[in-house]
């Protein structure tokens, strides 16, 4: 779950025109698995680079030689260095939130307090998830990607939260899902750019786990179970 964006990044001082030209779509779908495992082989190789020689080095020529293919079947795709990155932005999210929705349908069940953790526990073990490519993706992922589609992905995870958040007398269970998100996501992208590593560091995710638990007040009054739950993609 690794999504907001940073102080010190100069996302303001660009103007939206500026955005639009450097951040292109993809420009033709993959609809033959031909094409898809072409398209798969280029973000590959983008993540690699990322990885190797971060954003502002690499160029679509040396993503294209990377890949293994021509730059003519790069541009066949891409309109762009940006948008490549786009797509690996997008397939990072995209599969983040199917682990997320398929692993909660286990913890859902579990008691109050236990599903808050395992929510947490969870949410640290998606993000761990190539979290080398991640942190070299924080600063510049708001950029390449659609604001709309970054505020809908944080909206999926809010919602997977307010739907298995035990009620709480007298809170707004809306706004403390929106709190816990945002919380969560700021705290794992300054880190992935401060101290890449301190997400696999088990004391940090316990008092990420504190964090939570004393903000909710799970060991005050009992919570209640929440009530009238549709069943839907979230258990």
């Amino acid at each position: 779950m690794e999504l907001g964006p940073q102080k010190g990044f100069s996302l303001n001082m660009m103007s939206s025109e500026e955005k639009t030209k450097k951040t292109k779509i993809i420009v033709k779908a993959p609809t033959q698995e031909r094409s898809r495992q072409t398209v798969a082989t280029i973000l590959d190789a983008c993540s690699r680079l990322l990885v190797s020689e971060g954003f502002y080095s690499i160029t679509t020529d040396k993503i294209a030689k990377e890949a293994g293919v021509s730059i003519g079947s790069l541009y066949q795709f891409f309109g762009n260095k940006e948008s490549v990155v786009q797509a690996v932005v997008k397939n990072i999210l995209e599969e983040d939130k199917r682990i997320f929705s398929e692993k909660m349908r286990a913890i859902s069940p579990l008691p109050p307090e236990q599903r808050v953790k395992g929510m947490i526990e969870l949410a640290v073990e998606t993000t761990r998830r190539n979290s080398e490519l991640r942190s070299k993706l924080t600063t510049i992922q708001y950029y390449v990607a659609e604001a709309a589609y970054m505020s809908e992905t944080i909206r999926f995870f809010q919602e997977v939260v307010r739907y298995n958040l035990p009620q709480i007398p007298g809170r707004d269970m809306e706004k403390i899902s929106y709190i816990m998100v945002n919380a969560f996501i700021g705290l794992t992208n300054t880190m992935a750019i401060d101290n890449p590593t301190a997400i696999h560091d088990t004391a940090v995710v316990e008092e990420i786990y504190q964090l939570f638990h004393k903000y909710l007040d799970l060991s005050g009054p009992a919570p209640v179970a929440a009530v009238n739950r549709n069943k839907g993609d979230f258990i």
